[in-house]
């Protein structure tokens, strides 16, 4: 049996590496992209994204690591959480592979592109894949954060009824008198 502290620490852990990699994700999408085209323009700042995205690709097999980690030592919706977690693995598997694709259609020195029309048909590919990804996710923590609070209630079973003031009775003990 895992103690109560290890499962805590493997959820807190869970929890951590979806925002690293989540966070990183939105951050990227909203911010940096958004940001580098208006500064260099789209063409040159792909340059630059395509040496950052293996990295929230690494980071989001890392996140997976601990995602199956946690889902195996929880029984609660332990095979949803597993399917989702293993569409991601998947998908950030074959993202890996698709970047490798869309970097055949790149020349750094020029800053051109090979093969355009097959070039912005794989990268459209890996945008959408990316925000699938993203939406799994967020049903992937919906149910993580679903599964802490049902843990928590189980474990202070006096925090489901909401918090008691001292010296005043409780009223699922008022109803059974």
């Amino acid at each position: 049996m895992i103690p109560k502290w290890a499962r805590w620490l493997i959820r807190y852990l869970a929890l951590v590496a979806f925002a690293f990699w989540q966070g990183g994700f939105v951050f990227y999408a909203g911010v940096v992209v958004p940001v580098g085209a208006s500064v260099w323009g789209d063409r040159t700042q792909g340059f630059f994204t395509r040496l950052v995205t293996p990295w929230m690709n690494v980071a989001g097999l890392a996140a997976c690591c601990i995602f199956i980690l946690d889902a195996l030592i929880s029984r609660q919706r332990r095979k949803s959480r597993l399917i989702m977690t293993l569409v991601m693995a998947l998908s950030v598997f074959f993202l890996f592979y698709l970047q490798s694709q869309i970097n055949k259609h790149l020349d750094p020195d020029s800053e051109s592109i090979a093969n355009h029309p097959v070039f912005r048909w794989k990268h459209q590919v890996y945008l959408w894949l990316c925000t699938t990804n993203w939406l799994i996710s967020l049903f992937w923590l919906g149910l993580t954060v679903s599964l802490t609070e049902s843990t928590t209630n189980q474990i202070n079973p006096e925090k489901q009824n909401g918090p008691q003031m001292k010296g005043i009775p409780d009223a699922s003990a008022a109803q059974e008198a």
